[in-house]
């Protein structure tokens, strides 16, 4: 903290800070030089990443500053005309030894960012891309991730734009509870081929950045179950609007009605996603048991959408009675199973990835199986 504080007041920056106690306060952040400023290259640190193995080989330095070689240790992505290079640090393995235990959060990897073609950007430009990494890896994994403090340095090398401030940040995880397995280097590339130029788009950034926020809450295995199932609710109410309405298929009013129940709406979404909408009893035993229960109009079979909604409508609205969502043991866990899955499978779906996933449906499997978004087949038997 001296070092940053040498470094602010060398440059004549204040850093807005509230005193707790004669030790410790609180800071709001803050951003310095010239943002319409030409970069060469932006550098940050992402905090609490696991540990993948990357595309290149990282020669570092020891304590007593002799080389030493971490296989796999450099990530290279080029994407949307960006060149982002990840380092692990040398230690990861052993600072990820017992955050379980102590429940921290540690700088794990530090990056770098070019243009593709070597000319220079502005901070302006680039803080669309450090958002939606910052979005998009937390949504991958399940939890939040941070890429903290960057600079941004001139063709010079000196440093002509910061920023100092706070960012959402789960406590590290060994685990990781999102759809993307992290030695999974291709999947993760699509996922920014898809998601970068998304948050260039103003008319899109917006509303997705809302749809991944709702996600990554649901997702994340913390706090009351009930609330995840909410947050992914809500998630979901959201993109069948952004899916529906705004792309004129169907009107307000038709919306609204008693026509288009929950129900409908997100079935209709799902089918375009061509997700498996069936509940298996091997899987989900405790969502089948209720399905079973379930009466529904025409010769269609309950199914998953029934099960996230009408579960949803049951913890959320006082004339339903709730007895019935506690009576049958495990049917909320399994609600949220489904809702992160469907929510997740919609993100996904609205911005074009076709990279493989894990399905957070399920709570069976071996470390690391995927498999491909059931879109991908019909993008690539058509030449898409």
């Amino acid at each position: 903290m001296e070092r940053t504080e040498l470094f602010l007041l060398a440059r004549g920056i204040e850093l807005p800070v509230q005193s707790l106690d004669a030790i410790s306060g609180i800071s709001n952040g803050t951003s310095y030089g010239d943002p319409a400023a030409p970069l060469s290259r932006v550098v940050a640190h992402w905090f609490n990443l696991p540990r993948w193995h990357g595309t290149d080989h990282l020669v570092a330095q020891t304590i007593n500053g002799s080389p030493q070689v971490v296989a796999g240790g450099r990530s290279v992505y080029e994407s949307d005309g960006w060149k982002i290079t990840l380092d692990v640090r040398a230690d990861h393995k052993a600072i990820f030894s017992d955050v379980r235990q102590t429940d921290v959060h540690v700088m794990t990897h530090v990056m770098e960012v070019r243009r593709l073609d070597g000319t220079s950007f502005t901070a302006t430009e680039v803080e669309p891309l450090l958002s939606a990494l910052h979005l998009g890896l937390s949504f991958a994994l399940g939890r939040w991730v941070a890429p903290a403090l960057p600079v941004g340095q001139n063709d010079q090398g000196e440093t002509v734009w910061g920023q100092w401030g706070p960012m959402l940040c789960d406590p590290a995880r060994k685990t990781s509870s999102g759809w993307w397995y992290p030695e999974d280097q291709e999947s993760l590339a699509a996922l920014l081929d898809c998601l970068l130029p998304s948050f260039r788009d103003p008319g899109r950034e917006q509303s997705l950045r809302l749809q991944i926020q709702y996600a990554i809450t649901a997702i994340v295995d913390r706090g009351f179950v009930e609330q995840r199932i909410m947050s992914g609710a809500a998630g979901l109410e959201h993109v069948m609007w952004q899916e529906l309405v705004l792309n004129s298929r169907l009107t307000e009013a038709e919306f609204k009605s008693h026509s288009w129940p929950a129900h409908k709406k997100l079935r209709w979404l799902l089918m375009d996603a061509e997700t498996d909408l069936r509940v298996r009893a091997d899987q989900l035993p405790a969502a089948a048991f209720f399905v079973a229960g379930l009466e529904v109009s025409g010769e269609r079979l309950p199914d998953g959408a029934d099960v996230v909604t009408r579960v949803r409508n049951r913890l959320v609205h006082p004339k339903e009675e709730q007895e019935p969502v506690y009576r049958i043991k495990g049917l909320v866990a399994e609600t949220w199973f489904l809702t992160r899955h469907y929510l997740t499978m919609l993100v996904l779906h609205s911005i074009g990835y076709r990279g493989r996933y894990q399905d957070l449906s399920r709570t069976n499997g071996w470390v690391g199986e995927t498999m491909p978004v059931p879109w991908a087949a019909r993008h690539s038997a058509t030449g898409e």
